[in-house]
């Protein structure tokens, strides 16, 4: 039999799965890694910590499933989008890789709006002109670290370094070409435009192919140190929101993936790249190559419920340890005896900024609407509905833009929540499916390894060989109207805040 592994590069850790020619998960393996917190707003890693803990956990999962190495036929990857690292003619990074949550490029953003037009950005590339996105932090690179800008023979996003790391061979594919403001989306190439205005050199940026290409295979040295073969081919990947996609099925359009960990990024499948002129979703291709995908990059969310835990769940957090279960499952339970709607408690779950219903960073999380009569169990149900609100803001969006949603797929840790699914299947009016595993990253990088390699003909054949779905959520009509009052609610407080918002961010 044949197998293969798919490698999950994240924001802290490093995830690989081995996986069978018949989509059976053999064994699994991580290794963590630090982030840097230099200064405020800023955050970046040593691309070094990638490459360690990719080795790790690969020769993990082959020492502990006991395969021969000749077996392993091929390793696809994903991995964390719009950081970016600058590296020299023999891949060597110049600097520590500026990752997807950094902020410090606001001055060269600001500097691009006052000379060119962000509409003209937008149609060109899908995406708005933040501090978010690769083009920025590159501009941050030259404007600071000229040096390193000046000797950097390729400017690489996590993936494409990780598969330059394992093969040698430089590239992108075009789910994370698309998030850095330097694609052209329609046509799917780097634009000459955008080069011009980020003044970025195209040919410091790698070739652009599909997620399931074969860029090469694994180096000998490699080879040696991970228990694997040196003919063990290496497939390019994609991002990890794209790659969790494809481990829930999201591969066609009329469905939307909810992504819910710490974020809750929210995708959706498209025939054609439409395009939000609002700005609460962005247009990236998609892992599979027939398709766009149209995403917010995702609320806090997960985060949230952490939070609350961590300062209100004292009780649930003790009981669970003796009991050997989750607090979240305790705090759920808790949650479930508030009626749907919390008796008018809500909350706008914007404790890091929004990104809905609007992208605003001065905004904060506010608990709206309660009394004396309130307990915390109401709050620790508000807090779920918050996030489920924040989901329908941008499931409607899509909507309204052209998009036809007829279910969701709910991943993510936050997708082992039963309580959570039907909240958000009451809120949104739509069903909410559960795949066999929550965890679809690495598997969507599997998938991809599957069909690169081969072993599935077509990404469709490869999903349907590893995606199951094993519960659906449906909406309840009696609690859909309770949220449908409340979710009004919830977005007219929002609008009228923003004023005390921005305000109060004045003076913070």
């Amino acid at each position: 039999m044949s197998f293969v592994i798919g490698c999950d590069v994240g924001s802290q850790s490093v995830k690989a799965i081995l996986l069978s020619e018949q989509g059976e998960i053999i064994a699994e393996a991580g290794s963590d890694y630090p982030i840097e917190y230099p200064q405020p707003t800023w955050a970046q890693q040593d691309a070094r910590h990638w490459e360690k803990a990719t080795k790790e956990a690969i020769a993990k999962v082959i020492r502990e499933s006991g395969i021969s190495k000749e077996d392993v036929v091929a390793i696809g990857l994903d991995a964390q989008v719009d950081g970016v690292v600058p590296v020299d003619a023999q891949g060597a990074p110049l600097h520590a890789a500026i990752i997807w949550m950094d902020r410090r490029a606001v001055a060269q953003v600001e500097k691009v709006k006052q000379a060119y037009s962000a509409q003209e950005i937008f149609d060109l590339s899908g995406l708005n002109l933040d501090p978010y996105h690769v083009a920025p932090k590159m501009r941050w690179l030259a404007d600071e670290h000229p040096h390193a800008f000046e000797q950097a023979r390729y400017f690489l996003m996590p993936g494409s370094y990780i598969a330059y790391y394992l093969s040698g061979e430089i590239g992108i594919d075009y789910s994370n070409a698309s998030s850095m403001l330097l694609m052209d989306i329609r046509q799917r190439i780097w634009s000459p435009r955008l080069s011009e205005i980020f003044e970025i050199p195209l040919d410091r940026l790698p070739p652009i192919y599909p997620a399931n290409q074969v860029i090469g295979t694994l180096r000998k040295e490699l080879a040696a140190e991970m228990g694997l073969s040196p003919k063990t081919q290496i497939v390019l990947g994609c991002g990890d929101e794209h790659a969790a996609c494809l481990g829930a099925g999201v591969i066609r359009p009329k469905m939307v993936c909810d992504i819910t960990g710490t974020a809750e990024p929210v995708c959706a499948v498209a025939e054609t790249p439409l395009f939000d002129q609002s700005g609460l979703v962005e247009t990236h291709c998609h892992a599979h190559p027939d398709y766009w995908l149209l995403e917010n990059p995702g609320f806090v969310s997960g985060g949230n419920y952490r939070w609350f835990r961590d300062h209100f769940g004292q009780a649930e957090i003790e009981a669970a340890q003796k009991q050997g279960s989750e607090a979240y499952q305790l705090l759920d339970r808790l949650a479930e005896d508030v009626p749907p709607g919390s008796e008018g408690l809500i909350l706008l779950p914007c404790l890091m900024g929004s990104v809905t219903p609007t992208w605003n960073a001065a905004t904060r999380g506010v608990f709206l609407g309660f009394s004396l009569t309130h307990t915390r169990a109401h709050f620790a149900r508000a807090v779920l509905e918050g996030s489920a609100y924040g989901l329908r803001d941008i499931v409607d969006r899509m909507k309204e833009i052209g998009l036809a949603v007829e279910e969701i797929r709910a991943v993510g840790g936050g997708a082992r929540s039963a309580l959570w699914r039907q909240i958000k299947a009451d809120v949104t009016g739509l069903p909410v499916s559960l795949p066999q595993t929550v965890e679809t990253t690495a598997l969507g990088a599997a998938i991809l390894a599957l069909n690169g390699s081969g072993l599935a003909n077509t990404l469709d054949e490869a999903c349907e060989l590893c995606v199951r779905v094993i519960e659906t959520r449906y909406p309840q009509a009696q609690n859909a109207a309770v949220y449908d009052q409340r979710y009004q609610t919830y977005r007219a407080a929002y609008f009228a805040l923003l004023p005390v918002f921005e305000e109060a961010a004045k003076n913070a």
